[in-house]
C-alpha cells in the first residue's frame, strides 16, 4: 500500500524500570502508553538526588535482573537465575545482594510508565545496522531499550524515524501514535545488555556525530493492540 512506510519487527514491554524486558508478540496500548511497561520501579535511598527510581543508567547490575509479566503476574529473575514473584517479600534482598553499597530498597507501583521522558521509544533497524557500521563493529538493538523496532523498506537510510518527528503513524489497523521528538540517551547505551560491561565509546560517537540521540519518543492518540507484523502507515 503506498502508505506503509514500515512494518513493527520486535515489541518490547519493560515491566520493572531499569530491568531487563522482555520481548513479545502482541502490545496493549492504554492511555498512558504501554500496558505495564514500567509501572514497577526500585526506590533506593542511596540513589542519586531527583532520581529516587533505580535505573541501569545509575546502578548498571539493574541490567543483569530480568522482569517479565503485568501487574500482579509480574515476576522478576535474578542474576543467579532464581525468581521471585514481584509480591515475595525476598525480591528486595535479593536485589540489594547485587547492588553496591548499603541503602534501603522499596518497590513501587505507578498507574503510569515512570520513564524518563515520554512513555513509548521507537526505533529502526536500519538505525541499528548503521551505527554498526559506523563502528566498525555489530550494535546490540537492545542497548536502547526500545519499545518497538521498526523494519523500514531497504532504500530508507538509518535514522528514517528522525523524520517522522510532529507526525503521527498509524500501527496496525486503529492504534495512532505521535512522534514527539527524537530520543536524547545517556549512559545507559553503553552498557552491555548481557553482561553490563560499558563500552564510553558508543556514546561518544553518539555525541559527536547524532547530537547524542538515537530514535523517537512517541505518546498515544488511539489505543489498541499492537502486534508483530503490523504495518506502520501515515494516517
Amino acid at each position: 500500500m503506498p502508505d506503509m512506510i514500515a512494518t513493527i519487527a520486535e515489541l518490547w514491554r519493560y515491566p520493572v524500570k531499569g530491568m531487563r524486558g522482555e520481548r513479545l508478540s502482541s502490545l496493549q496500548l492504554d492511555e498512558h502508553g504501554i500496558a505495564g511497561d514500567r509501572r514497577w520501579a526500585v526506590r533506593s535511598s542511596g540513589a542519586p538526588r531527583g532520581k529516587p527510581m533505580l535505573s541501569g543508567a545509575e546502578r548498571a547490575a539493574m541490567l543483569l535482573f530480568s522482569a517479565s509479566g503485568d501487574g500482579d503476574s509480574t515476576a522478576v529473575t535474578t542474576p543467579d537465575g532464581a525468581r521471585f514473584s514481584i509480591h515475595d517479600p525476598a525480591l528486595l534482598a535479593a536485589i540489594a545482594h547485587h547492588l553496591p553499597g548499603e541503602h534501603s530498597l522499596q518497590l513501587v507501583r505507578s498507574q503510569t510508565p515512570m520513564t524518563d521522558v515520554r512513555p513509548i521509544a521507537m526505533l529502526g533497524y536500519a538505525t541499528v545496522r548503521q551505527l554498526g557500521q559506523e563502528l566498525g563493529r555489530p550494535v546490540d538493538a537492545r542497548r536502547f531499550r526500545a519499545n518497538l523496532l521498526l523494519d523500514f523498506p531497504p532504500a530508507n537510510e538509518g535514522f528514517a524515524e528522525d523524520g517522522l518527528v510532529g507526525r503521527s503513524i498509524r500501527l496496525g489497523a486503529d492504534a495512532i501514535l505521535h512522534i514527539t521528538e527524537r530520543d536524547p540517551r545517556c549512559r545507559i547505551v553503553t552498557l552491555d545488555p548481557e553482561t553490563a560491561a560499558a563500552d564510553p565509546a558508543l556514546m561518544k560517537h553518539l555525541d559527536r556525530h547524532h547530537e547524542g540521540r538515537v530514535g523517537v519518543y512517541a505518546t498515544v492518540e488511539t489505543m489498541a493492540c499492537l502486534r508483530v507484523g503490523d504495518p506502520v502507515r501515515l494516517p
